[in-house]
């Protein structure tokens, strides 16, 4: 992709295309964006689903998930979403961190996936904590190479993409019809895509 290209897509403030071949690396903060508590292999499926249905259907698909450390699970139940091909984080709330522990682990996470993929991959948050400059640089500079980003909640700093609660949201209603179990957040679903929506 040329230089040209990158420039006019970062002027386009809804362009949101998923690139069908290129990886894809979902980081998701599961406070800020709660999930039904299921089977998670069921979990996997259902993301790759929903994004298929979104026009990724070739490339990889990585998932990582975010959690306060004092939710933290059995270990038996995090060696399955270790076996369902899902990462999940338990990040311990670090007062030097201002609130935003997750956000710098997710953030170092999103470098690492960044290396690992090549240009016109797609990096999709779902957080509603990407504020700080140095989050906000770096989205920027990975969308400016031709990553296609999208964003829960996008913010006047980075403008240019759509929101992506409509994976939280496909996901949420998926594992509902499949007998997910809802967790003690899902009742605030409707707030929280109002809220996503709003922004």
């Amino acid at each position: 992709m040329s230089s040209g290209q990158n420039r006019s897509r970062v002027n386009e403030p809804y362009w949101a295309e998923i690139y069908p071949k290129g990886n894809t690396g979902v980081f998701w903060d599961l406070v800020d964006f709660p999930i039904p508590e299921c089977d998670p292999y069921l979990i996997s499926k259902n993301i790759k689903s929903t994004l298929e249905d979104k026009g990724c259907h070739n490339g990889p698909v990585s998932i990582q998930l975010y959690q306060d450390e004092k939710n933290l699970l059995p270990k038996e139940l995090i060696d399955k979403y270790e076996s369902a091909g899902i990462s999940i984080n338990f990040v311990p709330d670090i007062p030097e961190a201002y609130g935003y522990a997750r956000d710098h682990k997710m953030l170092v996470d999103i470098l690492r996936w960044a290396v690992d993929s090549p240009i016109e991959s797609n990096l999709i948050v779902l957080s509603k904590n990407l504020k700080e400059s140095l989050t906000v640089s770096v989205i920027r500079s990975l969308h400016g190479r031709g990553y296609n980003v999208v964003l829960a909640v996008p913010t006047k700093h980075i403008p240019f993409t759509e929101s992506s609660a409509w994976l939280w949201d496909s996901l949420c209603a998926s594992l509902s019809s499949d007998g997910g179990r809802s967790s003690q957040h899902v009742d605030n679903k409707a707030d929280t895509v109002a809220v996503a929506d709003s922004v």
